[in-house]
C-alpha cells in the first residue's frame, strides 16, 4: 500500500500560493497570495476586471479545489490547466507538483512522462536526468529501457563536462574533488544497469568497469560480475566478484557478502573445478583495496567511537559538513536509523516525512535522517527518488553505540540525549499517531515542567 499524503485546505492554498507568489506578490498573513489591491470605494461600486493573470490564478486554484485528496484527480485537474493555459508562467512548476503526485500514486507511466517534460524545459539539469534515467529504467520494457539508456548518456556527457564552476550549487568547492568522481560513477553504473536488462552484456560491462574505476563500490562490482556470467567471461566474473567480496568496508552486510561469496565460489569452480587458491585471491584483493580506498573509510568526524553518549557524538552530513548531537541540547531529537537496501525503510520513511510536515514549526523538535549504508556513494540518488526532505547524516558508529539492531528503528531522545521511545520494525498503520502522540506528550511535559 503507497501512502498518500492528505492534501488540507491550508496546504493547497499554501501550495498555490507558493506558485503564484513569484509573479502576483507577496504570501498574505493568511497563507494567500493576494493578486492585486482594491480600494475599497471601487470595489463597493464596481468589481473591477478580472486581467488573464488573476483568471489563470482563479483557475489553478480551482484546479486544487476540485481534488485536494485525489492524486489522480489533482493530476487530471492540473493538466486541464496547463491545456487551458500552455505558456503559463508556472508550467514547469505546475509539472513538478504533476510529478510529485504520480510518483506517490504509483503512476510509473504519469510520471515518466511528465518528467519528459520537464527534460525538455531543462536538458542540462543532472537531477532531472537522473530521475529520469532511473524511473525508466524500473518500467522494465524495451522501450523504456532505451530511454533509460538515452537520459543515462545524457548524464554522463554532462557530469563529465562539469567543471568546479558548473557543479551542483548545493556542493562546496573544497568538496568537488570527492564528489565528481561518484556523480561519473553513478551515470556509469546507471547506464550498466540498463545496458544489462537490455542484453547488451558487453556494454554493461564496460559502463561498470568506468564506474569502478571513477569511484569503486561492492555493488557495481557484483554487476560487473553477474554481467561478465551472462557474457560467458568466467574470468572476468571472478575478478568483479572477488573485488566485491573483498570491498573494505566499515560495517558490512553479512546477508549481501553472503550471496556474492556463493557467487564467486560458483565461478572459481566452475572454472578451476575447486576452490584451491580462492582465499589467496581474496586476501590479495583486499590489500590491493584497502589503501587507495583507507580514505574513503576513515571517518571526517570523531563519529562514535570515542563516544559514551549522544550528546557527544559528532556526524557527518551529507555535503561533508559536521553536525554535532550537543549543539541540538535542549531540544527533543527524533533519530531515524535506514539504509537503501531496507524495503520498511522507504515506507517509514514516508510516514516520516508526514510527520516533520506537521512538526514544522515546531522549533523544540529536531528530526534526523541516519543512513547506515556502508557505501555512500548510493545515498544521494535514493534520497533524490525519494524526495525526502529530513536533515540527513551518516551514521557512523552512532546505531552501534545506541545498539541497533534491526532496520528502520525509530528513537525519541530528550533534551539531555536520553532515549525516551524506541521502536525497532515499521508498523505502518500506527507510526504517524505514535510518534506524534509521543512528541506532543512529550513537549507538554515540558510545558508543564517550565510552569
Amino acid at each position: 500500500m503507497t501512502f498518500i499524503p492528505q492534501v488540507s485546505t491550508i496546504w493547497r492554498r499554501l501550495v498555490v500560493a507558493l506558485l503564484l507568489g513569484a509573479a502576483v506578490g507577496v504570501i498574505s498573513a493568511s497563507g494567500v497570495a493576494p493578486a492585486f489591491a482594491l480600494d475599497e470605494k471601487k470595489s463597493a461600486a464596481k468589481p473591477a476586471p478580472q486581467s488573464h493573470e488573476d483568471e489563470e490564478s482563479e483557475a489553478l486554484d480551482k484546479a486544487f479545489q476540485a481534488s485536494p485528496t485525489d492524486p489522480q484527480a489533482l493530476i487530471k485537474a492540473l493538466e486541464d490547466f496547463l491545456a487551458r493555459y500552455p505558456h503559463s508562467a508556472r508550467r514547469e512548476q505546475v509539472l513538478r507538483m504533476i510529478y510529485r503526485q504520480a510518483v506517490e500514486a504509483n503512476d510509473s507511466r504519469k510520471a515518466a512522462d511528465t518528467i519528459d517534460k520537464l527534460v525538455e524545459i531543462k536538458p542540462d539539469d543532472p537531477d532531472l536526468l537522473s530521475a529520469a534515467a532511473s524511473l525508466y529504467d524500473r518500467l522494465d520494457d524495451a522501450a523504456s529501457r532505451q530511454k533509460a539508456i538515452d537520459y543515462a548518456t545524457r548524464f554522463i556527457a554532462r557530469a563529465e563536462a562539469m567543471t568546479v564552476d558548473s557543479r551542483p550549487p548545493d556542493i562546496p568547492a573544497e568538496k568537488w574533488p570527492e564528489v565528481q568522481p561518484l556523480i561519473r560513477a553513478t551515470g556509469y553504473a546507471m547506464r550498466g544497469k540498463s545496458y544489462a536488462k537490455a542484453g547488451e552484456n558487453q556494454r554493461a560491462i564496460a559502463d561498470f568497469e568506468k564506474s569502478l574505476a571513477a569511484y569503486p563500490t561492492a555493488q557495481v562490482a557484483e554487476q560487473l560480475g553477474d554481467a561478465a556470467m551472462k557474457a560467458g567471461d568466467t574470468e572476468r566474473a571472478i575478478d568483479a566478484y572477488a573485488t566485491a567480496f573483498a570491498m573494505p568496508d566499515k560495517r558490512p552486510d553479512p546477508a549481501r557478502r553472503d550471496q556474492v561469496r556463493k557467487k564467486l565460489g560458483s565461478a572459481y569452480v566452475a572454472k578451476y573445478q575447486n576452490e584451491k587458491g580462492l582465499g589467496d585471491l581474496i586476501l590479495a584483493r583486499y590489500d590491493e583495496l584497502a589503501r587507495p580506498l583507507a580514505g574513503r573509510l576513515r571517518s571526517d568526524s570523531k563519529g562514535s567511537a570515542e563516544a559514551r553518549d549522544a550528546m557527544q557524538v559528532e556526524l557527518q552530513r551529507l555535503d561533508g559538513t559536521t553536525l554535532r548531537l550537543a549543539d541540538l541540547r535542549g531540544k527533543i531529537v527524533v533519530l531515524e536509523f535506514w539504509a537503501t537496501w531496507c524495503g520498511p525503510c522507504r515506507a517509514e520513511g514516508q510516514l516520516y516525512e508526514k510527520v516533520i510536515e506537521d512538526f514544522r514549526s515546531e522549533p523544540r523538535v529536531a528530526f534526523l535522517s541516519v543512513n547506515t549504508d556502508e557505501d555512500r556513494s548510493v545515498v544521494p540518488g535514493f534520497l533524490k527518488e525519494e524526495k525526502w526532505t529530513a536533515p540527513v547524516v551518516y551514521a557512523q558508529g552512532l546505531d552501534q553505540l545506541m545498539s541497533i539492531r534491526a532496520l528502520p528503528t525509530l528513537m525519541i531522545l530528550d533534551g539531555e540525549g536520553r532515549v525516551i521511545f524506541r521502536q525497532a520494525g515499521l508498523d505502518y498503520e500506527m507510526f504517524v499517531e505514535t510518534l506524534e502522540s509521543r512528541l506532543r506528550e512529550e513537549l507538554n511535559g515540558t510545558d508543564s515542567a517550565r510552569k
